[in-house]
């Protein structure tokens, strides 16, 4: 599916009789195999550009491939389909649904799909493993800390084998420890053949994992780093 081509995006809100721009002609190009991340200041569009890069949000205008799939071409019906295969979100908020266990959690996506739910299950307990929560799946949220509980959201993010996987503030409400570990995960994630990682943060902790970093200001791309040239600029 990658590599995601963004080209010339602007988004508009209204307010009142008038609209406000949020975005402002934003172009770039985001690879496959690598760690992407989306930094700036807060209000300046990031999680409006992520939303419209994974199809919840619609561009005022402007272009949107994901491959060989024009994204800002398709109709609400395809989008939806488009996405529930192809694309998987992990947030700050894990969003679990309390009366589920770890592995049922993880399996929604699976689910909403119409795999049946052993089968679903099976195949969530196994990534939960693969990604350290083995002794854990059979536990409710309640009785795990927020690094498993972001461990489970991964999980259900990865469970149908999507290519790209968009993350927003992952790390934010975890402490330095947790929060290292679930990014190991993604930066394991990401170099997986087809696979993309985009994050949203502002976590200066997580900074060295990225290959390359998008930085944002007032609504617009204002510059693009690899993750080792993004280091230094920060540290000067």
């Amino acid at each position: 599916m990658a590599p995601i081509s963004i080209k010339n995006i602007n988004k508009d809100f209204p307010a009142g009789d008038e609209y406000i721009r949020v975005l402002h002609d934003i172009s770039a190009e985001i690879q496959e195999g690598e760690l992407t991340m989306l930094v700036g200041p807060s209000g300046c569009g990031k999680t409006t550009l992520i939303s419209i890069i994974s199809g919840i949000m619609s561009a005022t205008d402007g272009h949107i491939m994901l491959g060989d799939y024009p994204l800002s071409e398709m109709s609400d019906t395809q989008n939806v389909l488009f996405r529930r295969k192809n694309i998987g979100f992990i947030f700050q908020q894990y969003n679990l649904l309390p009366a589920l266990t770890a592995s049922e959690n993880a399996a929604m996506p699976l689910l909403a799909a119409s795999v049946p739910e052993a089968e679903a299950v099976s195949r969530a307990t196994k990534i939960l493993e693969q990604i350290g929560m083995k002794g854990h799946t059979e536990k409710m949220p309640s009785q795990l800390s927020g690094g498993q509980q972001q461990r489970v959201a991964i999980a259900r993010a990865l469970v149908h084998n999507p290519k790209l996987i968009v993350c927003d503030e992952p790390t934010a409400a975890l402490d330095a420890k947790s929060g290292q570990a679930v990014m190991q995960i993604l930066r394991e994630i990401a170099s997986q053949k087809d696979r993309t990682v985009l994050i949203v943060t502002h976590d200066n902790r997580i900074f060295h994992f990225a290959d390359r970093v998008l930085e944002m200001s007032d609504g617009k791309i204002i510059g693009s780093y690899s993750g080792e040239d993004f280091l230094k600029k920060e540290s000067a």
